[in-house]
């Protein structure tokens, strides 16, 4: 129930940051039924080159939701169709499939993938990729920063939105490659 309240704040706390993005003119049929309106609001407003991250405290865990535009994960944004596009996209979401190609976490948290998942959603030329990593840290406490891999994964990325929930404090913070650390001292207990 804590981690259904955490996603809700995370919404909506994403909502709130999602006011600092360009809009793309999208024209998109939303009575296609075959993606959930969370997926819709995915492909609303993005910017190339910009990416966001909600990260989710909930007691030892954290969540980690990635949404990124495809033109930063593959180069395009279009529905790969020809063979080499459909290469790019399956090695992307092989990359994705492992946290550790998109964050670290120190090693003193003993921190535990519980679960994950990646996918890409296309709607009309636009495609974005979104992963999403549970860990369970059984000392989440000691977690004082975590770097951002992403960066390496995907060079086509520049920035990367953060949007911070933890326990006591919320924050929304924005790096880049050169200074890909997240400062969270403090902020898990």
């Amino acid at each position: 129930m804590k981690f259904i309240i955490s996603l809700l704040l995370m919404i909506s706390f994403y909502s709130f940051a999602e006011d600092d993005h360009h809009n793309h003119d999208h024209s998109h049929d939303h009575t296609n039924k075959e993606h959930s309106k969370k997926d819709k609001k995915a492909l609303d407003a993005h910017v190339h080159g910009v990416s966001v991250l909600n990260l989710v405290q909930d007691m030892k865990q954290l969540s980690f939701e990635f949404e990124m535009p495809g033109f930063d994960v593959v180069g395009f944004e279009y529905k790969a169709k020809k063979k080499e596009d459909i290469k790019k996209v399956r090695n992307a979401l092989n990359i994705l499939g492992d946290y550790k190609n998109m964050i670290y976490v120190p090693a003193s948290a003993n921190c535990k993938e519980e679960k994950y998942s990646a996918k890409v959603i296309n709607e009309g030329s636009h495609s974005e990729f979104i992963s999403q990593y549970l860990l369970s840290c059984e000392k989440i406490s000691s977690i004082k920063s975590i770097e951002i891999k992403y960066f390496e994964s995907f060079p086509f990325s520049k920035e990367l939105n953060i949007n911070l929930i933890a326990k006591n404090k919320k924050t929304i913070q924005t790096i880049n490659k050169k200074d890909n650390i997240i400062n969270v001292d403090g902020y898990f207990n």
